[in-house]
């Protein structure tokens, strides 16, 4: 299932209904090959278990939340994985497990609402893409789907540049132009061979970036051989080996992948930041931009991945605040409950198809509150009076 499909079923449910059990753990080995995580997860789930009373019908459906994680991680999961989220709910039937390319954080929460933010803040990276990997002998296409590789196909091609007096190097090669171009009818045969086969293994009009690492005659080469419409995605890998393992080009593919988002986000954050003045098309900080979430005026949003705040939802009317708990919701009185309000913006501006870009440790972000946002429309001033 597509990500964005993933979590529009988790928006879609009502909060405060139930308890959401939201689980993100490094899966990384430390040195001596133990799991990291497992102390971590044992302390934070005998810490979850006392939060109902006992034989309580909140406490029953934890526990089997709590088994249903156990069971997953010690017979289900798949140990090439470097993180993963899990997200329960026995109330709701409720269990999804989802491999994340970057290890998160160790973290788990029990909510009303499953925690999106860690999940979200890493959402480029579930991209369909392609990642090629050629030189003039062999090569090496993949698809990535939902941050797992999908497809994996390798080409090879024989070397048959013999001379009378046998296989010659390739600096005497390069010195017969006869030789040279024979050569580049060769490399050009391949990369047009390497393009038709990525066709047949993705479609190249639905992925949204293609990794290449290449030799420099054959990476020109692809270059020419690529679609007109598909050139605006490639994005060259310099400095990749191209005899490094398939785990190795993968993982250079998610950085790069990683460091595209990053940037993005932070190109976005200062030009907010340039225009969240006074009646500006921009708003910064947690307290106008939740504001500005709830008036419906949000274009883009930009956190910064360490942004952190407190706050209140009401159940009757889900509106949101910032700060203490107050008695009462203000707008219609109903009862409020505190909240991790980066989670509740998340989960409101996904519901509102708010575009999200995510910095990390950014300066003038965080020195800004941590968030902010470009706004649909300029403030208009008001007329001074006469």
């Amino acid at each position: 299932m597509p990500l964005d499909e993933m979590l529009r079923n988790f928006i879609n449910m009502t909060p405060g209904q139930n308890s959401f059990v939201s689980v993100y753990l490094d899966l990384r080995p430390d040195g001596s090959g133990k799991k990291r995580y497992s102390l971590f997860l044992k302390n934070r789930l005998a810490e979850l278990s006392d939060c109902f009373p006992n034989h309580s019908p909140e406490q029953g459906f934890l526990t089997k939340d709590i088994k249903r994680i156990q069971k997953y991680l010690e017979e289900d999961l798949d140990s090439a994985l470097k993180g993963i989220a899990l997200f329960a709910c026995a109330a709701e039937n409720l269990f999804v497990s989802i491999p994340m390319p970057l290890p998160p954080e160790n973290a788990v929460f029990l909510d009303p609402s499953p925690c999106l933010f860690s999940l979200v803040r890493h959402a480029d990276l579930y991209k369909t893409h392609a990642v090629v990997v050629a030189t003039s002998q062999h090569a090496r296409l993949f698809l990535v789907r939902l941050g797992r590789l999908a497809e994996h196909l390798t080409l090879s091609w024989e070397e048959k540049h013999i001379t009378r007096s046998g296989r010659v190097g390739w600096s005497e090669r390069r010195s017969d132009k006869r030789f040279e171009r024979h050569l580049q009818e060769h490399i050009k045969q391949r990369a047009k061979e390497i393009v038709e086969n990525l066709g047949k293994l993705t479609n190249l009009e639905k992925i949204e970036y293609l990794f290449a690492g290449a030799e420099e005659e054959m990476q020109t080469e692809l270059k020419r051989q690529i679609p007109s419409a598909m050139r605006k995605k490639l994005v060259s890998l310099p400095s990749l080996d191209t005899h490094s393992p398939d785990h190795k080009v993968l993982a250079v593919a998610s950085e790069s992948l990683h460091s595209i988002s990053r940037e993005k986000a932070e190109g976005l954050a200062k030009q907010i930041l340039d225009e969240a003045e006074p009646l500006g098309r921009a708003s910064s900080g947690p307290e106008p931009t939740l504001s500005a979430l709830q008036n419906h005026q949000i274009e883009r949003l930009v956190f910064d991945a360490h942004f952190q705040a407190t706050g209140w939802r009401c159940l009757a009317c889900s509106s949101l605040g910032i700060g203490g708990l107050p008695k009462t919701c203000p707008f219609c009185q109903g009862r409020v409950y505190l909240v991790d309000l980066r989670e509740e913006i998340v989960i409101k501006a996904k519901s509102m198809s708010i575009d999200l870009f995510f910095t990390e440790n950014f300066p003038p972000l965080l020195k800004a509150g941590g968030v902010a946002a470009l706004l649909k429309y300029q403030a208009l001033k008001k007329s001074p009076r006469r």
